[in-house]
């Protein structure tokens, strides 16, 4: 019978400004014209000067960005290989930004030992000896289950190759096999460099696309998404007579009365839903503004197992919920957060960032394979990151606001060894 025979994780890095290509900044450049900042703010809250700005924010906007979390300065990712004693290796990511090593420890000094010598097609069992292993301890969220979906996801990369069939088929699929996507960050460091790019996506055949807000007065954000709204359904009646679905991700910050605010302007303006407008902890406020609001409101990528899921939908706390498939245990329980997700008739949404193509592949696979899926995202940086499609030999890209699910064994994609190589921060050798 084929064992597992080897579990290692090699970290990647690249230079890359995520914030600023996400459209995440509110910000002209620093030393830009214009550009001030905000005393004692962070580089990335200088913006561009306007008049409203030249007035004071008013006092019951409750936006202090402390619920912010800390992105890198450069793209960091966790890749998990697994190998089986006859030599066949299966890939998986786990989402470990900014502390990889902590996640790459996990795998060797806590999974390894455990996954050496067991059958690599016990997925489900494997699983839940890996979850269990540390259960005692209350570790059922954050880097752990980060690390348990780079192991997770490898496993079914290597089981789809040992059966010789693509992953979605394994999980039961496909419901469909050509998933809508929306581009997720609207580069730009002014509001017309955003709406010049967001033109750009429309172009691209894109008819949902997603901005951000938080980092400035709440009135600034939404006078800016506002702007890009009108933009682009205007440049898109005019190249096809269609409209595009603009998100809008707040990324929480705000309390739940600016939230309701923010989400009542919002639907007036159109906006497809409303996600993370207040920090994850709040489920009860999360609850209160769904039955309040009629834009949908989008939340999960912090969440990351089936029971907290259902305690979250249990209470009416989301419409729409974003599980992140290389943070919520990987495929394994991904899969299992989406049928929770249908018990509720809520639908489920692919949320991917900084990350390679592992996990947009596995991404799509999970969408392909279960009924209550809606739209997988499609990062802005998957266009430059080193990390992302050029990695691949065959990149994974999108057609007319469409990605089609590789279909090859496994996951179905094939890293190019030697960009591989290059960016490895630990020692890297493919398997022979």
């Amino acid at each position: 019978m084929t064992k597992i025979a080897r579990v290692e994780s090699f970290r990647l890095s690249a230079q890359r400004d995520y914030e600023g290509t996400a459209g995440l900044r509110a910000a002209g450049a620093p030393g830009s014209p214009g550009a001030q900042a905000t005393p004692g703010a962070p580089r990335d809250t200088i913006r561009p000067a306007t008049a409203r700005q030249a007035e004071s924010p008013r006092a019951l906007t409750i936006n202090t960005g402390r619920n912010l979390c800390v992105y890198p300065a450069q793209a960091e990712v966790l890749l998990v290989r697994i190998t089986t004693d006859d030599g066949l290796a299966g890939w998986g990511e786990a989402h470990a930004p900014p502390i990889p090593r902590v996640a790459q420890a996990l795998i060797e000094d806590l999974f390894a030992p455990q996954l050496i010598g067991r059958d690599p097609l016990a997925i489900d069992a494997t699983w839940d000896a890996l979850y269990a292993s540390m259960r005692l301890r209350g570790y059922g969220s954050g880097v752990m289950l980060e690390a348990l979906a780079g192991v997770d996801i490898a496993l079914w990369d290597l089981a789809g190759k040992l059966l010789n069939q693509p992953v979605y088929k394994l999980l039961g699929g496909p419901y469909r096999t050509r998933i809508p996507c929306y581009h997720s960050g609207v580069p730009g460091n002014t509001l017309d460099e955003r709406i010049a790019q967001a033109r750009q996506i429309v172009d691209l055949g894109f008819t949902a696309m997603k901005t951000s807000i938080g980092r400035a007065p709440l009135d600034e954000d939404l006078d800016g998404v506002e702007a890009l709204i009108d933009a682009v359904n205007r440049h898109a009646a005019g190249r096809s007579g269609g409209k595009v679905d603009v998100l809008v991700d707040a990324h929480g910050v705000y309390d739940t009365r600016s939230a309701a605010e923010a989400g009542r302007r919002l639907e007036r303006l159109g906006a497809g839903w409303l996600e993370d407008p207040l920090p994850p902890e709040d489920v009860d406020g999360y609850a209160a503004l769904c039955a309040a609001l009629d834009i949908p409101v989008a939340s999960g990528e912090t969440e990351c197992t089936r029971w907290q899921f259902n305690d979250k939908l249990r209470r009416r706390a989301s419409d729409v919920i974003l599980p992140d498939i290389c943070r919520a245990g990987g495929i394994t329980e991904g899969k299992k957060i989406a049928l929770v997700a249908d018990l509720y008739n809520v639908p489920w949404c692919v949320h991917a960032s900084i990350s390679t193509a592992v996990h947009l592949a596995a991404g799509l696979h999970l969408i392909a394979a279960t009924p209550n899926a809606l739209l997988c995202e499609y990062p802005s940086s998957f266009k430059t990151s080193p990390l992302a499609n050029a990695l691949l030999k065959e990149p994974i890209l999108p057609d007319a606001g469409f990605l089609n699910v590789p279909d090859g064994p496994g996951l179905g994609i094939t890293f190019d060894e030697d960009a591989l190589a290059a960016h490895a921060l630990d020692p890297y050798e493919p398997v022979r």
